[in-house]
């Protein structure tokens, strides 16, 4: 099968996948003259015919000051896309990650700064023109890459997402290449004749990316089902096991502590299973499934057994709890302290609110009423402790 067929196919998996593409999106298109760029905009025009779908292509390139930049060929090849080629201006760029290589210290120019730089005037330009939609041409490759690097020199296991809404910027980052692979791409470009141009910068085969995707390559060669199996693994959120699924954090030493579920699958399952108790028991009835953005779900055991649940939004270093149901009163408030003092150690200073209309016992407990039915805490916990007579006992 011809690598555009395949390219195509992908990027209609991930359009269905993610909603990346709509009718009168106008999408600024990333390019640097290399083959991932150049292969997306040409793919891009065709699944806009191929579909129907009402969108505005608008290809632009960042001119950052590197010596031999030349964007009149790339251009050359837009116009004969029907497409007119923006040229950016950022070359003072290249000055100023001269000077922070030099203040740093490093052998190579710093690629964090560029890439944080490149961003920032593509966003300019993508607001100037209206458009809603940013893309670049990052690949399942990269992702791949991204997941190690981060793995390796960030400690977590993180990678790039295939659409982030810049709520800032009111701009939406997509990546229609998301499930593309850097083969596929190197195929495409001989088959169709797409002309690649020099990004001219330095820094070209000299960075730890390069360093992973070399490992990777030698990974692929011993174990040649790898390829496959980690672009699989991006997407396999339900054989997904971390030890930070298994987080249960002790209130006292008499089996009574307290974890945070994940999933809404998770969630029920826990009420089911642990509670003994219908999903359909007043303890639980109308209790918040809400999984979206920020919202943390908390469900506290003693002895094997539900006895408290409730919702939490963080922001920054204030902690509010939007929605609770427990059993007893007490179990209630040793909980509540045991858990704003874990708070309190990692994150001091910080605030936690309770929105209630129950003022008596949040009172007990040392939430101070802010203003009406919102109640909050910031006092040292070993205040609360010495004060307390439920929690010392």
């Amino acid at each position: 099968m011809k690598a555009l067929r395949i390219i195509l196919a992908s990027i209609k998996r991930a359009d269905k996948d993610f909603n990346l593409l709509n009718d009168n999106d106008r999408i600024c298109v990333g390019i640097s003259g290399g083959k991932d760029s150049m292969a997306l905009l040409y793919a891009l025009t065709l699944y806009k015919k191929y579909t129907g779908k009402k969108i505005t292509i608008m290809p632009c390139i960042i001119d950052l000051g590197f010596p031999g930049f030349d964007s009149k060929p790339i251009a050359d090849y837009c116009s004969s896309l029907s497409l007119s080629l923006n040229v950016l201006d950022g070359k003072t760029v290249y000055k100023i990650l001269s000077i922070q290589q030099e203040k740093q210290h490093t052998p190579h120019l710093p690629c964090s700064i560029c890439s944080k730089m490149k961003k920032a005037i593509i966003n300019k330009f993508a607001k100037q023109t209206k458009c809603n939609k940013v893309s670049f041409a990052h690949h399942l490759s990269d992702a791949v890459e991204t997941l190690f690097l981060n793995e390796i020199y960030g400690a977590r296991i993180a990678t790039f997402t295939p659409k982030m809404f810049l709520s800032n910027e009111e701009i939406t980052f997509i990546r229609p290449f998301i499930y593309v692979d850097e083969a596929i791409i190197k195929r495409c470009i001989k088959e169709e004749n797409i002309p690649v141009f020099s990004s001219h910068c330095p820094n070209d085969g000299h960075t730890k990316r390069q360093e992973i995707k070399d490992t990777l390559t030698s990974i692929y060669k011993t174990f040649p089902d790898a390829k496959n199996n980690f672009g699989v693994m991006l997407n396999n959120r339900e054989k997904e096991d971390l030890f930070y699924n298994s987080f249960e954090t002790q209130i006292n030493s008499k089996n009574f502590y307290y974890k945070e579920i994940y999933t809404i699958d998770d969630y029920i399952k826990e009420l089911d299973f642990y509670s003994n108790i219908p999903c359909k028991d007043p303890l639980f009835s109308n209790f918040s499934k809400d999984n979206s953005s920020g919202q943390k779900h908390y469900l506290v055991y003693k002895k094997e057994k539900i006895v408290c649940a409730l919702d939490l939004i963080k922001d920054d270093r204030t902690f509010t709890i939007t929605k609770y149901k427990f059993l007893k009163y007490e179990d209630f408030a040793t909980f509540m302290f045991a858990f704003y003092r874990d708070i309190y150690e990692k994150f001091n200073p910080c605030k936690m609110i309770i929105k209630s209309k129950k003022k008596d016992f949040l009172n007990e407990i040392n939430f101070v009423q802010e203003e009406k039915n919102i109640y909050c805490c910031t006092e040292n916990p070993v205040n609360i402790e010495k004060k307390n007579k439920i929690i010392s006992k």
